[in-house]
């Protein structure tokens, strides 16, 4: 990738929110790396994790106006910080390309606000664009400050990369984009089993109990594998793994915590910003004060 690439940018809800910090981080990285991150015009939810399951076909529908909206930019790509929102918009692609009965309805919908979707426009992880498309040894190039003896644990989450045949970058049972983002800062990647399971968030307005004990499964496998801080791909696993924190050491009654920090936040660190400037949140700060990073 050559220097001042323009890619559409879907930042999604939460992001937009009580994540701003992955917000922040992801702008100040991609602005190192020469990427040009142009937000979508009039984007809308993506509805991931409870539309789709309601109404298969404005859920497509909703997605496909943001991905009309890109090609309305003359742009074929958006990247999004976020793997619920990424599902949603290949899911919503993907089903209205292989069922020809959903397409019908959809195209119905789109017609009735004027939407035209071309199919040219597709969604991808920022994650997949840094290890594709920009590179381990580019992104090595600007690291300034490596951090060399943090051990990190890489925790992908259940929807970057499920389906496997829709996500299509990488294995859903062998990833290793996080082991080898974590690597080019310098810092040494933990692999820990429950890498790939939920965190939680969807059954937080439903049953929190049973959240807070998937995070703490997360945080707790990390833990017990030596991570001294975890990254992770998602905005809303950002919610669940970072902001609630000290609601699941009340829960189970534990003498430890595991601050998350998301991606961009662990690559801003190895390119010389601070955490104030990135928005880490003060536990990771504590963290990495400890181990001579802050």
């Amino acid at each position: 990738m050559t220097n001042n690439v323009k890619i559409a940018y879907y930042p999604g809800c939460a992001t937009h929110g009580l994540s701003k910090d992955v917000d922040i981080a992801t702008k100040k990285v991609a602005e190192v790396l020469g990427i040009e991150l142009v937000e979508v015009e009039d984007w809308n939810c993506c509805g991931g994790g409870f539309l789709d399951e309601r109404d298969e076909v404005t859920h497509t529908a909703l997605n496909l106006r943001n991905l009309s909206n890109v090609e309305k930019m003359g742009l074929q790509k958006m990247v999004t910080p976020c793997s619920v929102c990424l599902q949603s918009h290949r899911l919503a692609s993907n089903k209205y390309h292989e069922n020809r009965d959903l397409r019908k309805e959809v195209d119905k919908r789109l017609k009735e606000a004027k939407v035209e979707y071309s199919g040219k426009a597709t969604a991808e992880h920022i994650v997949w664009v840094l290890v594709r498309d920009v590179g381990l040894e580019k992104i090595k190039s600007f690291v300034k400050r490596p951090l060399t003896g943090l051990k990190v644990g890489a925790y992908y989450g259940c929807q970057m990369l499920r389906p496997e045949q829709v996500m299509g970058f990488e294995s859903a049972f062998k990833p290793h984009s996080l082991e080898d983002l974590i690597s080019a800062t310098g810092a040494t990647p933990v692999t820990f089993p429950m890498r790939t399971a939920c965190c939680g968030f969807p059954l937080m307005g439903s049953n929190p109990k049973g959240g807070l004990r998937l995070a703490y499964n997360v945080l707790d496998s990390a833990k017990s594998s030596g991570a001294d801080i975890l990254v992770h791909p998602c905005s809303l696993c950002h919610l669940q793994l970072d902001v609630i924190q000290l609601k699941v050491k009340n829960e189970f009654n534990v003498n430890w915590t595991l601050p998350a920090i998301y991606v961009t936040q662990l690559l801003g660190l190895a390119f010389g910003f601070s955490p104030e400037e990135l928005g880490i949140s003060k536990l990771a700060q504590k963290v990495l004060k400890e181990k001579g990073f802050a």
